[in-house]
């Protein structure tokens, strides 16, 4: 069966500058590629807005979709989760921008057939007909990271356990090939630099890495690069959403949330800002005593700059710092 050893689709460090592309390096929760499994907290949660659009968690035991499903890798890895977890790249998980968490649901790949229980444990995403987010290694699983996204079916199955590792039980759902891809992109015609195929693969390939790197070998991961290729060779108009969609440039943001000597409260306020992106926890000393940093560096596909603002402005934060 594939391994799900890599983190996605991350830019090498010497293929471009953190001011050209993204956001630089920063503070994890964790750099361990495999972090530790479930934690976090039940929770439905409260409505929230994102671009105007308000969200209402909330459990529906008849639920069930169909719509994209896009992924998300390095850019949040060992970040929490809106529950509290740990995203893992290499777990098999998702974000749904309602359904309570964790819940379990099945997602099946309309295209061809695949299909996987995943772990939904974050919220998101916010891109008009997207209506799950998985994880590099559910996406390799269900057979699209190389698309960057697929059309899918999702049913709600139940409650997921908050304690525990759940990764057998997941991978005993799957339905599909054995040898699923894990993200090297396989094009017949790639070996020759004459097809427009080959030529942008072989550019691509030379800027992207699948190889096990760790958040501090990388600038930002932008998604998967191959539905470009795919696009570009089709010559279809899905590679400017595509585009628009994992911009690094447009999704790049560094909003101080304060400083907190509370972990507890920290830790809470990280959950909240994880609906929207990816958050920042750096361990600081403040008058000689620990304390913890947050930074709200990179926005969700779909989430924008006034969506962070305004839930600051919600939650009464009074010492924010936009950089």
């Amino acid at each position: 069966m594939g391994g799900g050893g890599g983190l996605g689709a991350t830019v090498k460090r010497g293929a471009f500058t953190s001011k050209e592309y993204g956001v630089a390096v920063s503070p994890r929760v964790t750099n361990d590629p495999n972090p530790p499994r479930g934690g976090g907290r039940y929770q439905v949660g409260q409505p929230y807005t994102v671009r105007g659009k308000t969200y209402v968690p909330q459990h529906d035991p008849n639920y069930q979709a169909s719509g994209t499903a896009s992924w998300y890798g390095s850019d949040f890895h060992g970040r929490r989760t809106a529950n509290g977890e740990i995203f893992s790249a290499n777990a098999i998980t998702g974000a749904h921008p309602t359904l309570p968490l964790p819940s379990y649901v099945r997602v099946t790949n309309q295209d061809n057939g695949r299909s996987l229980i995943v772990r939904i444990n974050d919220r998101g995403p916010y891109v008009a007909g997207r209506v799950v987010d998985l994880s590099h290694q559910a996406a390799a699983m269900l057979g699209y990271v190389n698309n960057g996204s697929a059309n899918v079916r999702v049913q709600y199955v139940g409650a997921a356990p908050l304690e525990g590792d759940d990764t057998r039980t997941l991978m005993a759902s799957y339905s599909g090939p054995q040898d699923f891809d894990t993200g090297n992109i396989r094009v017949a015609s790639a070996e020759s630099n004459r097809s427009l195929v080959g030529m942008t693969t072989n550019f691509f390939n030379g800027l992207f890495s699948y190889a096990d790197s760790t958040p501090q070998e990388v600038d930002a991961g932008i998604g998967t690069a191959f539905a470009a290729v795919n696009s570009m060779a089709a010559g279809t108009p899905d590679l400017q959403a595509w585009a628009k969609s994992v911009d690094a440039d447009s999704r790049a943001f560094k909003l101080g949330l304060g400083t907190f000597s509370n972990p507890t409260n920290a830790i809470a306020l990280a959950e909240r800002f994880a609906i929207l992106g990816a958050v920042d926890e750096q361990q600081v000393l403040v008058n000689g005593h620990p304390a913890t940093r947050l930074t709200l560096t990179y926005l969700k596909p779909g989430a924008t700059k006034d969506d962070a603002l305004a839930l600051a402005r919600e939650l009464g934060l009074g010492d924010i710092i936009l950089y």
